[in-house]
């Protein structure tokens, strides 16, 4: 099993659209999990769930080799019964081969720390993070600064954390220079209109994805 974060300090910027993607092009073959901690709750509405964790049911979705958790929408005010948290993420983990997480745009959110925390008292594997920006300089290195200050935030709870890919998203017809200067392993995903037109989940994958679901299937192996 890997965990993989998808994390930005923007809206916007198309984690959801991602992982969707990724689920999609590497479920048949590893059992995936999506855990969506995210103030929008794209992914939970998409698989039908109303209620996040903290509720008594309606948190979750079974879709054969596909789950999704919602963590999404606990405010920082929540009282939180831990140990019941605790029971019903452990029940749900199982045998996944492959967790998505995404992650809200404040890192000091609540629900980072919490499902941080019990996660990693519950299994013990490999944390990477991918970074998701758009084609603007300035935003890629605050996105990089994010990046490193979340994992230094996360690694007080497990130092098995990895800056593992940089996805500039929706880059239209420029050419981003010397994108190796950014990180080791960089992703370009080209501006599809029919994804914001149509809607992501109404599109198939575009072959730019293709290249991150191998990679990540490396990463399994």
């Amino acid at each position: 099993m890997i965990r993989i974060t998808f994390v930005s300090p923007k809206g916007g910027v198309g984690k959801s659209t991602i992982i969707y993607y990724v689920t999609k092009l590497l479920s048949d073959k590893f059992k995936t999990l999506i855990v969506d901690l995210t103030d929008s709750a794209t992914l939970s509405r998409l698989f039908g769930i109303q209620n996040n964790i903290l509720a008594d049911d309606g948190y979750f979705a079974d879709k054969g080799n596909v789950g999704v958790i919602s963590f999404s929408r606990i405010s920082n005010n929540d009282n939180l019964d831990l140990e019941k948290i605790t029971l019903k993420y452990k029940e749900i983990l199982g045998d996944y081969s492959l967790i998505l997480v995404e992650y809200p745009i404040h890192f000091y959110s609540k629900s980072i720390k919490i499902e941080y925390e019990i996660f990693n008292s519950l299994l013990k594997t490999k944390n990477y993070i991918f970074s998701v920006t758009i084609p603007q300089d300035i935003i890629i290195k605050s996105t990089l600064n994010y990046t490193s200050s979340l994992i230094s935030y996360l690694s007080s709870i497990n130092k098995d954390i990895y800056d593992e890919a940089l996805i500039i998203n929706m880059v239209k017809d420029i050419k981003i220079k010397d994108v190796a200067n950014y990180h080791n392993n960089v992703f370009s995903i080209k501006f599809n209109y029919d994804l914001i037109f149509k809607g992501f989940y109404n599109v198939d994958p575009p072959d730019d994805f293709l290249q991150i679901s191998k990679f990540i299937e490396n990463l399994i192996e």
